[in-house]
């Protein structure tokens, strides 16, 4: 007990450290440029969250670089999203801000700035390189594709949602990670055969594997369609009953904790790490930060993508995935443009970066910081991405029926119903 409280605290005295000691890399002639501005940063995270200790950190740092820069930040937590536009329209000055890369695109249009034209340029930290050829292709793409051609956020703290698996388990059985849905079930059978549980989730995260089948099987445009089809007729469909017989497949095979049809969240990911006895459950790539207090320091997160299934339109290169991202005001002068755009990048590169990765376990976005020991393989995940899908997959994004969906989704899960019954409780609760 003790050796694992003195390494926690030598893991946090280090991760202090860098925050407090962050390199500056040396700054080109062709790059140098004196940047003069007084930004307001308003911040999608709590001013408690290690996100928004970085973030001042940071802000310290690059105000010491560029004495004619001021930065002050407001942390309004998850409201950001509602409290920015009212405060923009209202005539207060906002510089910049930053919020899941969604939210920045689809409830800030009226203020963000098209910044495709400064992703095209070097910065003090990108080693002479254009920022757009400098950072994490996969998210420049998503920024790309949520921007419909243009680049109205700088990508921060990517995220994916994934299997993430107990290491330790997969090397006792000396298993493969699997890359089929047939190999999953495999793998999942093999696991149980030694006497631990397959699979885990609960209420936040149980549409998953259902909604990931659904877009490997018919594509993400089609499952937006069908929790957006007012009818439910859609819910008929043989791709739909497929995809809830391959659910019922795990459910009657046992691979569910036994506590599935009660657990509520956070009780599964934390039973996940203590227990020691699950083998994967489909969550995020926040869930080792989730966790960390919790876990021994001997516990081995891995991660693979959700498999590919027979007949599938998309293969298993298609990740959820998203980030957050700092956009800027289009009201901005160009030298407060400038200036909020150098901090960005400032951010999102080297130790500044890794400061983020250390201290708050994100992926980085800077290819030449290495990622946290928790989220390993992710590096070869992203570098695998070939397309998108929407965070936590499109069978999640109608409020107005997917706690629907997510109540007969524990029923399906628990085994108190099989997967005709599961669609006719959605229809029925739907009409």
């Amino acid at each position: 007990m003790i050796k694992g409280l003195l390494s926690k605290s030598l893991t946090l005295f280090s991760a202090v450290a860098l925050l407090s000691n962050v390199l500056v890399p040396a700054v080109s002639a062709q790059e140098e440029a004196e940047l003069n501005a007084d930004l307001q940063y308003w911040s999608s995270y709590n001013e408690t969250e290690p996100q928004a200790q970085v973030l001042q950190q940071a802000g310290e740092a690059f105000m010491e670089l560029n004495p004619g820069v001021t930065i002050e930040f407001t942390f309004n937590g998850r409201d950001n999203s509602t409290l920015l536009p009212t405060a923009v329209q209202s005539g207060q000055e906002i510089h910049m801000y930053d919020a899941n890369a969604v939210n920045i695109v689809n409830h800030f249009s009226n203020t963000n700035l098209d910044l495709t034209s400064y992703f095209e340029e070097a910065y003090p930290t990108t080693d002479g390189t254009a920022y757009i050829d400098y950072t994490m292709p996969a998210m420049v793409d998503l920024a790309n594709q949520l921007g419909e051609g243009s680049l109205y956020y700088v990508p921060m703290n990517p995220q994916a949602f994934v299997f993430m698996y107990n290491k330790a388990i997969f090397e006792e059985l000396q298993l493969e990670i699997p890359t089929t849905w047939d190999e999953f079930l495999e793998v999942s059978q093999a696991i149980k055969d030694a006497g631990y549980t397959p699979l885990t989730t609960d209420p936040n995260y149980s549409t998953g594997i259902f909604g990931y089948y659904l877009q490997r099987l018919k594509g993400q445009d089609w499952v937006y369609e069908l929790v957006n089809d007012t009818t439910y007729e859609m819910w008929s469909d043989p791709a739909v009953l497929e995809a809830a017989q391959a659910i019922e497949t795990l459910a009657t095979n046992g691979y569910y904790a036994e506590n599935v049809g009660t657990v509520q969240f956070p009780q599964a990911q934390q039973e996940f790490v203590l227990m020691e006895n699950i083998a994967m459950y489909l969550n995020g790539t926040w869930m080792p930060g989730e966790v960390k207090d919790s876990m021994s320091d001997e516990f081995q997160f891995g991660q693979f993508a959700f498999p590919s299934v027979e007949g599938g339109v998309d293969d298993n290169s298609y990740l959820a995935y998203s980030s957050y991202g700092i956009g800027i005001n289009q009201a901005n002068t160009e030298e407060e443009t400038l200036a909020a755009f150098n901090f960005a990048t400032f951010v999102n590169t080297t130790e500044q970066d890794q400061a983020m990765v250390s201290v708050a376990q994100a992926v980085p976005v800077d290819p030449n910081n290495e990622f946290p020991e928790s989220l390993q393989d992710m590096e070869g995940i992203f570098e695998n991405v070939s397309g998108n899908y929407v965070s936590q997959t499109a069978i999640a994004t109608n409020s107005d029926n997917s706690q629907i969906i997510r109540s007969a989704m524990i029923n399906l899960i628990s085994g108190a119903t099989n997967a005709e019954e599961f669609i006719a409780e959605i229809q029925n609760a739907g009409q």
